[in-house]
């Protein structure tokens, strides 16, 4: 059986040897469908590799920005991290009235 034939085999659904217009349009529908579903889902998986990607970006430029700080440790330099609070004055009593 030739190629040929093979497909002309798959497109005749009534098996009588005569593969019509709309046989082949709805193979040809169903294939777009398919394909238009797949296309979907990949743009979504794209768009979440983004995602994730740039993640590990920011992920890996604060690990170049600590590195400095471990360099500084091994030179004996104080922490660097946030900065204390300021100390705030205590609540002024209010005065009662007899």
């Amino acid at each position: 059986m030739s190629i040929w034939q093979k497909i002309k085999s798959f497109f005749d659904f009534n098996k009588d040897g005569v593969v019509s217009t709309d046989d082949v349009t709805s193979a040809v529908d169903a294939g777009k469908a398919k394909v238009a579903e797949v296309k979907a889902e990949v743009s979504n998986r794209v768009q979440r590799v983004k995602e994730e990607v740039s993640d590990v970006v920011d992920a890996a430029k604060d690990v170049a920005v600590q590195t400095g700080d471990i360099v500084d440790a091994v030179k004996g330099k104080p922490r660097r991290g946030r900065k204390p609070a300021a100390k705030k004055a205590p609540a002024k009593k209010k005065a009662t009235k007899k």
